[in-house]
């Protein structure tokens, strides 16, 4: 089997005519933990949506663990071991916390309690065990996207995509959050992280990709691409990529 985890080749998308992507490549090894950054309007997101099949490519190929999945539904990559947190989370707003990780499994092989328990440690596992009675709608911002996290936690994925999951949220949801896609990228989850809030994504990932105008400008340690004059250049205007600003 593969040792990549996701592997995108030439992947390209128009809307309208705009180029939001335009002939992307991106290796992410399996296991790894990759951040995604670069000024709005880059591309990361539309990106992120095509590695999660959310949309189709206009022409390139994604393959995960070696098995090509571009042009196939988005069932199939979530079979294929992807699943996916958003910016603004998706939560069902009147289900309880617990209800809410049920839904991925609802038609799961495993046992009703099992997979009730295993739906109680990870909320455990992000604190808000208090809170599995508790309607997602009444939960803060924070709370929503630790609930996303753990949900897409319950299929026991390969790859992890999210968007944003710094964003908005309290400091103390950020280290928490950030402690708990390490610990679950110990246990061999892949993660790929889209973010402006960069000092949050260098202190947890070991290898940065840049994005801008659609295409992937810089790749490597955080260092060597915070640094990189392509990457400068695409953040003046927009703030100083190392200060974390927003773009």
């Amino acid at each position: 089997m593969s040792d990549i985890a996701i592997r995108a080749e030439e992947l390209t998308k128009s809307f309208r005519g705009v180029h939001a992507v335009a002939g992307v490549d991106l290796e992410v090894p399996a296991g790894s933990l990759v951040g995604l950054i670069g000024p709005n309007g880059s591309g990361k997101t539309t990106t992120l949506n095509l590695l999660g099949g959310a949309i189709r490519p206009d022409s390139g190929s994604i393959a995960v663990r070696g098995d090509r999945v571009s042009g196939r539904s988005s069932a199939a990559f979530v079979k294929a071991g992807i699943s996916r947190t958003f910016q603004n989370p998706r939560v069902f707003s009147t289900l309880t916390a617990l209800e809410n990780l049920l839904v991925p499994v609802l038609h799961s092989r495993g046992g009703r309690a099992t997979l009730r328990a295993k739906a109680e440690a990870l909320l455990e596992f992000v604190g808000l065990a208090a809170h599995r009675d508790t309607a997602a709608s009444e939960l803060s911002g924070g709370q929503q996207k630790l609930l996303e996290f753990v949900r897409a936690l319950m299929t026991d994925p390969r790859i992890v995509l999210m968007d944003e999951p710094f964003a908005g949220v309290h400091p103390s949801v950020k280290v928490l959050m950030r402690e708990r896609i390490a610990e679950r990228n110990e246990s061999g989850t892949a993660f790929i992280i889209v973010s402006h809030e960069i000092p949050d994504l260098t202190r947890l990932c070991s290898t940065v990709v840049c994005m801008a105008a659609g295409k992937v400008i810089a790749a490597g340690t955080p260092d060597a691409v915070i640094g990189h004059p392509e990457v400068v250049e695409a953040y003046l205007g927009h703030g100083p990529a190392s200060r974390g600003e927003r773009g």
